[in-house]
């Protein structure tokens, strides 16, 4: 179990910091900056999970092996440019980061015993926590509260994996979560599926 949420986790930064570094060109970072925002996206919800936990130290801040993974990351990202952006290829590489990240927090939550409320949330805040971070940071509406399927993708993923674990196993749970999460969210994106914006009629 450990080796798979590790395995997950390093698929989640990659895929996280590949974001980042893209948001940091566009906002003109210079590379410190554009290094810094890498690991806030990669790294940030799993901080803030952790912090909420109250399970000590992040676990960021003990393994240094995630970092040559975020440099790789930056590097593949700068060398891509505007290739990655907006098309179907940073999607996915996004969904990919966000299932994952949902999945291995959710197992290391069902592994430490977490209640369903806490399970839900360690859950949804690795996923989406880091992209909230990096559009405060950049001065952005968080994208994962506009009109995609983001989040919502995540959670009927985690929701999954909390169902299915005591019936078929941590592990063909955690597949089945990884699918529900990247399909669903592929589906939406592909198929322009978003859930609805209220919006207030200004009076004349």
């Amino acid at each position: 179990m450990d080796l798979l949420i590790q395995i997950l986790e390093y698929i989640g930064v990659f895929a996280f910091a590949v974001s980042g570094t893209i948001v940091a060109i566009q906002e003109d970072f210079d590379l410190f900056g554009i290094c810094c925002m890498a690991a806030v996206t990669a790294m940030g919800g799993g901080v803030l999970r952790d912090i909420v936990a109250d399970v000590g130290v992040p676990v960021f801040f003990q393994d240094w092996t995630t970092i040559p993974i975020i440099l790789v990351a930056v590097a593949v990202a700068c060398k891509l440019g505007n290739r990655w952006e907006y098309n179907r290829l940073f999607v996915a590489v996004d969904a990919a980061g966000l299932a994952v990240f949902v999945v291995s927090a959710g197992l290391k939550g069902i592994d430490q015993g977490y209640n369903f409320m806490l399970f839900l949330f360690a859950s949804g805040i690795t996923g989406v926590g880091g992209g909230i971070l990096r559009d405060i940071i950049t001065n952005r509406k968080p994208a994962v509260f506009q009109s995609d399927i983001y989040t919502l993708a995540g959670l009927l993923g985690a929701l999954a994996l909390w169902v299915l674990h005591p019936l078929i196993g941590a592990q063909w749970a955690a597949a089945v979560s990884l699918v529900i999460i990247f399909m669903v969210r592929m589906f939406c994106y592909l198929h322009n599926i978003n859930l609805p914006v209220i919006h207030y009629r200004k009076d004349d």
